[in-house]
């Protein structure tokens, strides 16, 4: 059984997207780190093949995620060296799984899952695309921030606890908070906006066990539940505090 609490990921930069989505996920390492968990970040040229199969044999983790080009068989790193392709992913059996990246959920993903025995998957079996106004830091982006907001959920969520169907739940909400925001937006470029906010929403999948988690459930005291359950559910608080964090830098 792949160790809980441990972390890889891939954060490649060598060109125009990967770089950003490199940004973004950065903000995922450090929350990650923060909340006790051992993350080996392997960015930029240590996102290639051999740095992956190095860390996941050395560190056996829990949770694989990373950015990066791909397709429905094939998830890419550092200048689009070949990191998984189906029929070539079995080292990721037991762990979790999350790919930022297009098109895997439709034969990558299953593959890795029913085939190969990961516990799960969560990707795209859509193009994911973001439209941003500027080269910088998605999550700061005036429109880069609510296609990025959703993954950072995603991510800090697992990294809270909950477990990958909750997790998964909770990027959807994201994903439909941004979606009504800029639906009653007058800007020129919200309907493209939501156009792509919707295509990423409805191509976001989870293939595997909902109940699978990375870290183990954090026992609250009973005061706390009590405190907060009259107002909001636990999550919410949290997830509260992650997303005010994550405005501050705004992801594509």
């Amino acid at each position: 059984m792949p160790n809980l609490n441990v972390v890889t990921i891939t954060r490649p930069n060598s060109d125009f997207a990967t770089y950003l989505g490199s940004l973004a996920l950065a903000h995922a390492v450090d929350y990650m780190r923060a909340h006790g968990l051992t993350v080996d970040d392997l960015s930029g040229a240590d996102a290639v093949p051999a740095k992956v199969l190095d860390s996941l044999s050395r560190r056996d983790p829990v949770f694989f995620t990373g950015v990066g080009h791909g397709n429905e068989s094939v998830f890419t790193g550092q200048n689009l060296e070949r990191i998984w392709w189906v029929c070539d992913c079995s080292q990721l059996r037991g762990r979790v799984v999350y790919l930022l990246s297009c098109s895997t959920g439709q034969q990558l993903g299953p593959d890795m899952v029913r085939d190969k025995g990961a516990w799960c998957y969560v990707g795209y079996k859509v193009a994911f695309t973001w439209i941003q106004e500027s080269i910088q830091d998605p999550t700061v982006d005036r429109y880069g921030r609510a296609f990025f907001e959703p993954v950072l959920e995603l991510i800090c969520r697992l990294a809270d606890g909950r477990t990958v169907g909750e997790a998964f739940r909770a990027s959807i909400d994201k994903w439909n908070s941004w979606i009504d925001y800029w639906s009653r937006s007058s800007d020129p470029v919200a309907p493209a906006v939501v156009m792509f906010l919707i295509l990423d929403r409805d191509g976001q999948v989870l293939i595997g066990d909902e109940n699978a988690r990375v870290t183990p459930a954090v026992a609250l005291p009973w005061w706390l539940l009590s405190a907060v359950g009259a107002v909001a559910p636990i999550g919410a608080v949290i997830s509260v505090v992650g997303s005010s964090e994550m405005r501050k830098m705004g992801l594509i």
